[in-house]
């Protein structure tokens, strides 16, 4: 984090997350029957109740894969792109996981809000005894409300939690966009088996007339997206039949590519990004941004986009935190995520030898997983995230040993992360990945960043 928060302030963070932490809920425990009892009807209620601070032009976006980095380029397009307005702010981003400290996931103009902030609405809003029983997410989402409320922001961009249908997020009064990134088997015991269902679930982020961003999809989830939006008199932007992308650079440092959409042509764009699916991430955000700011009647001007994009920051997601040996942390949780760094990596032609360091939640498809990443040319090293929810580490080496890769298994991700570091040398590479929780330790043990866990949060 930035600026060093005062004491009385620090405390007051402490306090304030350690309550909303006792609320736990199903992204704390993973316990699937806590997931079965969710509803937004009372998140509505309380809305309601405090004058609608959810109400303002939104983005909301859902998906398996990518959402999270659309969500952050889409909120980076409409930041630049709006006007700026005395005692007002622009833009809200609510994502989630964070990696360091809870207050990441309310962004207000691009900046994480302060630990006093975030103290004061935690505070404010668990004094309501209509909280008593709300999750940790729902009220880290409802505070990400107030914030935007009380900075006054223009707009928003909200990330789907889990799901869609029933997300906290969706309690939002109304969107301008949903986007609908790319979907993948995940939460299968919540969400459902199959693609089709799966979709239907993320579709229900689709609540009304909006515009609906379709980014790249497999086929199978493409009729259930189509009918949600049909049902709710929505209309849809697939990317793949109304954009072109041409990727004319892809390496280690950045990705550059030109997109051309029904509005304009956009050229020579460039992202300090690792992966051409980071493009992908770009048309869908791109074209969410257009659609938004027409609603208002701004245009999305070539400088715009050059911008916001070119400042684009993505922290654990293909992100090179250490040169030598080259250390690559990237929370690769679904198949379809894996399947996309392994094509990042052999595309950037990342110099060997290379250790993959893997660390999952459970509940993740560990096969699809394995089978995406890992080759046999690989060392893999499986470690425990420190976590509740952390995999059994010889289940997860059981199956990286089915694909012909060197395994071994390590207590924790710095154990890991130094045994890597001896088997790479100065010229290898070590690639830390699965849980964002794995990532996140790797990142404050290379970094020796200051989060929750050194306040004793995590």
């Amino acid at each position: 984090m930035t600026n060093a928060p005062s004491e009385t302030d620090l405390r007051a963070y402490t306090t304030a997350t350690q309550r909303l932490l006792a609320h736990s809920g199903f992204e704390l425990s993973g316990n699937t029957a806590e997931a079965a009892r969710w509803d937004i009807d009372h998140i509505r209620t309380y809305l309601e109740r405090h004058e609608r601070p959810d109400a303002r032009p939104t983005v909301h976006v859902a998906g398996s894969k990518g959402k999270g980095s659309i969500a952050t380029m889409t909120e980076a397009l409409l930041r630049v792109a709006l006007p700026t307005t005395a005692g007002a702010a622009r833009t809200m981003l609510n994502t989630s996981p964070d990696l360091h400290a809870a207050r990441e996931r309310i962004a207000i103009d691009g900046v994480a809000i302060t630990p006093g902030r975030f103290a004061a609405i935690a505070e404010r809003v668990l004094a309501d005894p209509a909280t008593d029983r709300w999750s940790y997410f729902e009220l880290l989402t409802v505070m990400a409300w107030h914030a935007a409320a009380e900075a006054q922001c223009a707009w928003q961009v909200l990330e789907v939690g889990l799901g869609g249908r029933l997300d906290t997020t969706n309690a939002v009064s109304a969107k301008a966009v949903a986007v609908i990134a790319p979907l993948d088997l995940e939460h299968t015991a919540i969400l459902g088996e199959t693609i089709p269902e799966i979709a239907r679930e993320k579709a229900g982020i689709i609540t009304g007339p909006c515009e609906v961003v379709i980014a790249p999809q497999r086929a199978s989830a493409l009729d259930p997206i189509h009918e949600a939006a049909a049902a709710a008199g929505a209309t849809t932007h697939e990317i793949a039949e109304e954009c072109a992308l041409q990727v004319t650079s892809s390496g280690l440092d950045a990705v550059e590519f030109d997109l051309r959409t029904p509005e304009r042509t956009y050229r020579k764009l460039r992202m300090q990004l690792l992966g051409q699916h980071q493009a992908e991430n770009a048309a869908a955000a791109v074209r969410a941004a257009e659609l938004a700011l027409a609603t208002q009647g701004i245009e999305l001007d070539q400088q715009t986009v050059h911008t916001a994009l070119a400042q684009v920051q993505l922290p654990g997601r293909g992100e090179i935190v250490r040169q030598r040996p080259l250390t690559i942390v990237d929370g690769a949780h679904t198949p379809l995520a894996a399947k996309r760094l392994r094509q990042a990596l052999d595309q950037s032609s990342v110099p060997g030898p290379r250790v993959i360091v893997l660390g999952l939640l459970d509940g993740k498809d560990a096969d699809g997983i394995t089978t995406a990443l890992v080759s046999p040319d690989d060392q893999v090293i499986v470690c425990t995230p420190a976590h509740p929810r952390a995999a059994d580490p010889s289940e997860i080496a059981a199956l990286v040993r089915a694909t012909g890769a060197v395994v071994t298994t390590a207590p924790n991700i710095p154990t890991a992360l130094e045994r890597g570091t001896g088997i790479a040398g100065e010229r290898g590479t070590v690639i830390v990945t699965g849980s964002m929780y794995s990532v996140a330790e790797a990142r404050e043990t290379l970094l020796a960043l200051f989060g929750d866990r050194a306040l004793g949060l995590r």
